[in-house]
């Protein structure tokens, strides 16, 4: 009878160290392995959730240069600080993904065609963030990088990045129109 109870207080332990250790392994599997995007490491996941959304970030540059609209707004990580980067026309205006202050603005004395392409199709029905909320709700794969106005055939067409994936959407009604995989 002892010994049944020793053989049994026994098993009992290597059946737990057997299960911590499993746990452990899934818990660093997770934590090393690139993500359903396929990208380990984006500015999202190295710096948590941004204070303002792609539409707030694309207000904030608007205002502060009093010209134009913004024709796409990249997430990206800039020294430890995640950043919003919005093209309006030649220009580039940063903004600070936490706050939403202006950190900046780049200006490219050269033309800048695609502003022009959509600008002549008129304004979008359907802002930054619901293409956003669109795409992610579409793909329910993780969170959007980048998101571009673009004039695809004469139709305005928003492309959504996330992770691997681009999500285009029409603009004026948000319908989607396809994705493409890299």
């Amino acid at each position: 009878m002892q010994v049944n109870k020793k053989l049994a207080v026994g098993a009992a332990a290597l059946l737990l160290a057997g299960s911590l250790g499993v746990t452990a392994i899934n818990a660093f599997a997770q934590t090393t392995q690139p993500t359903a995007q396929g990208q380990l490491g984006t500015a999202q996941e190295q710096l948590g959730t941004p204070g303002i959304t792609f539409g707030q970030a694309a207000a904030a540059a608007e205002a502060h240069l009093n010209d134009g609209s913004a024709s796409e707004v990249e997430l990206e990580n800039k020294t430890g600080q995640l950043i919003y980067t919005v093209e309006i026309g030649a220009s580039e205006v940063r903004v600070d993904a936490m706050s939403g202050e202006v950190l900046g603005v780049d200006s490219d004395q050269k033309e800048c065609d695609d502003e022009k392409d959509t600008a002549s199709l008129g304004t979008p029905e359907i802002t930054f963030d619901q293409a956003q909320a669109a795409a992610e709700a579409h793909l329910n794969a993780g969170s959007a990088s980048e998101i571009e106005m673009e004039n695809e055939n004469g139709q305005l067409v928003y492309s959504v990045e996330i992770g691997a994936s681009e999500v285009k959407l029409d603009a004026m009604t948000g319908a989607v129109l396809g994705v493409e995989r890299d």
